[in-house]
């Protein structure tokens, strides 16, 4: 006589727990989800090609300065 080895025998192959975590999250009030606009966003300048206008706009979005200028004040 042989035992088999019990084993979890179910239908259901993935449960996404990051969607369901995150929905508790935001009712117990823990952050927050605003919502923006693709033009407010600041990650859009590191996943697509901007144009110049663009690009100015996401330099400032990250606070970023040009510091050029600053150099050429120390050399002369």
């Amino acid at each position: 006589m042989l035992k088999e080895t019990p084993k979890l025998v179910t239908k259901l192959k993935h449960v996404d727990i990051h969607n369901h975590w995150l929905r508790q999250e935001v009712s117990h009030e823990n952050i927050q989800i605003q919502w923006i606009s693709t033009t407010e966003m600041p990650a859009d300048g590191l996943t697509k090609a901007l144009t110049r206008q663009k690009h100015e706009t996401f330099i400032r979005q990250l606070n970023m300065v040009d510091i050029g200028s600053l150099f050429q004040r120390k050399l002369t």
